[in-house]
């Protein structure tokens, strides 16, 4: 039995709430990118490596935002158990009768070590993270971005095509 399509507002809300999402990570992407260059300029003290890895965890957490936004509408809820975080990754590499892939494996990949170390950065004491580590994570994260733009921006074609399928369905119906 096909599942009933989802109504137009409700997908416009999810583009809506997605487009917000991107511009705060953007927002944050590019402090990221600063404190990098302070970071190479006069090197790590402790309040450059707390603050990077504070801002990697917030980044991480915004993008799992809009990764559970999509799940939770298109795919109708969340992986459940204590691997959600790592599952969800795994699955949206991989298209559903719903919507496409939504990131690329080397997406996911890149995605799941900014995962693990936003794990080290809640459970450990700050004076206790590694700068070489955090350094590293920032870096991957910069590079990472371009990338995660494409996969969502590529979503954000399907969205809207979707929308639009879903508007005109509507208002035939």
């Amino acid at each position: 039995m096909a599942a009933d399509p989802l109504p137009p507002q409700r997908l416009r809300d999810l583009a809506t709430d997605l487009a917000v999402e991107r511009r705060r990570l953007t927002v944050l992407i590019d402090s990221l990118a600063g404190l990098a260059e302070r970071w190479q300029r006069e090197g790590a003290d402790a309040e450059r490596v707390d603050a990077a890895a504070l801002r990697l965890q917030s980044f991480y957490t915004g993008v799992e935002r809009c990764l559970l936004q999509i799940v939770r509408v298109l795919n109708g809820g969340t992986p459940e158990g204590a691997d959600w975080h790592r599952r969800l990754l795994d699955r949206l590499t991989l298209a559903t009768e719903h919507r496409p892939a939504l990131l690329s494996p080397d997406t996911a990949r890149a995605l799941g070590l900014l995962l693990g170390f936003r794990h080290v950065v809640r459970h450990l004491y700050a004076d206790d993270l590694d700068p070489d580590q955090v350094l590293q994570r920032l870096s991957g994260a910069l590079m990472l971005w371009p990338q995660l733009c494409a996969d969502l921006q590529a979503f954000d074609h399907w969205l809207a095509e979707l929308i639009a399928l879903a508007e005109s369905d509507h208002s035939s119906g």
